[in-house]
């Protein structure tokens, strides 16, 4: 069923990234994977063109470097062949006191949730625009609308995606460019973000089988709002509810809500 058409996705190994994979191999797309775990990549490279009967390339590559976004591209453009959408779904977070984690990671974070998917939005847009077709998905979150204590800089950071995002659909918009630009901002999703993010012992965790989605139910919707140009996307009713009463709400209550699920679960 294969379509001619190829998707850069980010983050391809594990959680929605590998789910938003499946989404767009079962419609025929063919993909690149990135992520910095080669056998994994080769894993899914293998299973995916068997199973759909796809093209599947992958680049080996840590976003958290300098000069990656610049590295993916020129091996891309080697091809010879357009990405006709881009995923940026590749994302890390880090839960603690903001003045006891260290700068280092920090780092890193904003390099990998920021900077990466800047420079590969840029670079890869530029192409579409040129086109005059072309998608790109950015992986936000319902945290990018309100602050998160513990948490602090990946909501900053989830902030800054679901700002940029905008921004760019309106300025493809005012172009009246057929390209789109659409934000996935999911709520909690039962993936290995928590145990990366030292959270295995908070209140959102203790309490997933209420408040988390599946990852598959996460990027079906998000293909469907991608493919309908939806700017936004945030999966689940209780999810919009939250994100819009948060939005009235004032700062410091938003805060002291958010950190209520950051805390660490009592008995």
């Amino acid at each position: 069923m294969e379509n001619n058409q190829t998707v850069l996705l980010t983050g391809i190994t594990s959680g929605i990234g590998k789910q938003l994979a499946i989404q767009f191999a079962s419609n025929g797309y063919n993909l690149i994977g990135v992520a910095r775990n080669e056998e994994k990549l080769k894993e899914i490279a293998a299973e995916f063109e068997k199973k759909y009967s796809i093209d599947v390339k992958y680049i080996v590559k840590d976003l958290a470097q300098d000069g990656a976004a610049q590295e993916i591209y020129e091996e891309v453009k080697t091809w010879k062949y357009p990405v006709n959408i881009l995923v940026n779904d590749a994302g890390v977070g880090q839960r603690g006191n903001f003045t006891d984690i260290p700068p280092e990671k920090y780092s890193e974070l904003i390099h990998l949730n920021v900077m990466s998917l800047t420079h590969l939005t840029r670079l890869f847009l530029r192409d579409m625009v040129d086109r005059n077709e072309g998608r790109v998905l950015n992986l936000g979150s319902i945290a990018g609308f309100q602050p998160g204590p513990l948490m602090a800089v990946y909501h900053a950071t989830k902030a800054f995606v679901v700002s940029l995002s905008e921004a760019l659909a309106t300025e493809l918009e005012d172009m009246e460019s057929a390209v789109t630009v659409t934000c996935l901002c999911p709520g909690p999703t039962d993936t290995d973000f928590f145990s990366r993010a030292d959270m295995e012992n908070t209140n959102v965790v203790h309490h997933k089988d209420k408040l988390m989605a599946p990852p598959e139910e996460v990027a079906e919707g998000a293909y469907k709002a991608l493919m309908d140009g939806e700017r936004i996307y945030i999966p689940g009713a209780a999810n919009k509810v939250t994100t819009f009463v948060r939005r009235v709400m004032p700062k410091s209550t938003q805060s002291k809500i958010q950190k209520k699920f950051y805390e660490k679960y009592e008995e």
